[in-house]
């Protein structure tokens, strides 16, 4: 017997149910797809935005400290009249050592080309400012500073009672700003009228004078005084504190500074597997031994896949048309070795990956490094794919050895 559907009665058959289902289900797992692309192209953009951010902000301070290389120093202590009081080493504006820290990278040997150079940048980063000497003391271990001279009132306040009559009355002297800035260690450059320039180690200082015409700074060894060549007690010399700034690539897991970077719940193995070992590029001070100073170092950049530099030297002589020439790597080192006078300008090659491998990234190893950019980095040849890259390259004029 035929069942025969009433006119006007309402549903649907089984066959319409099917099709409504499988259009449906065709419908939400194109949604889910799409979704799922959309979220993973979206992090993936992130990552490499926050990447390219974090090679923009530490060139920048690169440039800052590069340009301050030589700031109330010398190019070349080697060749300053220094009345007999020479540093213990050498002091240049810029020194650097190639490939120094690439062992710190990880996997290197997998990414060619790619380095960590060591650079030593020497100037006064304390300040921005020389310091009128008022006088030396007797034996010539302590310098006094004129309290008056703008600089220092700038700096450190006004020192002793204030003139009840400036208005605004100036801030007091800062005796903390003032010891952290003549931090013992630290090398301390003093120019007389004549143009001679010494080179003592600060022992320490005396914010408060000691009886003295303004605040103390302890040197060794004694400035002669009464000399010739310093002339009486060193009256209308400058001074200026000398402080040597590291930049260099480390490995967090072997450095405490860093501990803060690493992850207590990892392991190395773990790190490697996935392809997240860390390379952080450091901005610390030395002593002028070259030993690291504690509570110095600080975080510019996490996740370095290479930080080269290049030189631009002018090698003429004085009185005739430049001769500028770039080098790089050993070659560079070597004139830096003997001339360092000459540099010029720096360029600076940084690049920074991605956290991690990305396993659909393909490594593509490059054949001729010196023109093919750096675009993916193996951390590891155990995870599959490769982390991103952002570079950015910048040539910064060194003016204080530029321009003397």
């Amino acid at each position: 017997m035929t069942i025969r559907r009433r006119r006007g009665e309402a549903g649907f058959t089984l066959v319409e149910l099917m099709v409504a289902l499988v259009a449906g289900l065709i419908v939400i797992s194109a949604a889910y797809v799409i979704g799922g692309a959309s979220a993973e192209h979206f992090s993936e953009q992130q990552r490499i935005g926050q990447t390219q951010t974090a090679v923009r902000m530490a060139m920048m301070q690169l440039e800052a400290d590069i340009e301050r290389a030589g700031l109330h120093a010398t190019p070349n202590s080697t060749n300053a009249d220094n009345c007999g009081l020479a540093p213990p080493n050498r002091i240049q504006a810029v020194d650097f050592e190639p490939g120094f820290y690439t062992g710190v990278l990880p996997n290197a040997g997998a990414n060619p080309g790619v380095a960590a150079d060591q650079v030593i940048l020497t100037g006064n980063y304390a300040t921005s400012d020389a310091y009128l000497v008022n006088t030396v003391g007797p034996t010539g271990s302590q310098i006094v500073l004129q309290p008056n001279w703008q600089a220092m009132r700038r700096d450190f306040g006004q020192w002793g009672p204030a003139d009840p009559a400036e208005t605004p009355a100036p801030p007091p002297f800062d005796e903390t700003r003032f010891q952290q800035v003549f931090r013992a260690g630290r090398m301390l450059r003093l120019q007389t009228n004549a143009g001679k320039e010494l080179f003592v180690t600060i022992q320490g200082t005396d914010p408060g004078g000691a009886g003295m015409q303004g605040p103390v700074i302890n040197v060794q060894p004694n400035i002669p005084v009464g000399d010739l060549c310093v002339g009486g007690l060193a009256d209308g010399a400058l001074v200026a504190p000398l402080v040597q700034i590291e930049y260099a690539v480390v490995d967090p897991t072997t450095d405490s500074a860093l501990s803060v970077l690493v992850n207590p719940s990892t392991t190395t193995e773990l790190d490697n597997a996935l392809g997240r070992t860390n390379a952080v590029l450091v901005r610390r001070e030395l002593d002028f031994n070259g030993a690291v100073i504690a509570g110095t170092t600080r975080i510019v950049m996490e996740y370095v896949a290479d930080f080269q530099v290049e030189f631009i030297f002018d090698t003429s002589g004085p009185g005739v048309a430049p001769n500028i020439t770039r080098s790089d790597d050993d070659g560079a080192a070597g004139v830096l070795n003997v001339t360092p006078e000459q540099v010029r300008s720096v360029g600076v090659h940084l690049a920074a990956r991605t956290r991690q491998h990305e396993e659909r990234f393909a490594f593509v190893p490059r054949t001729d490094p010196a023109v093919e950019p750096l675009t993916s980095y193996q951390v590891s040849g155990i995870a599959p794919g490769a982390a991103r890259v952002r570079s950015l390259h910048n040539e910064i004029l060194i003016p204080n050895v530029a321009y003397r």
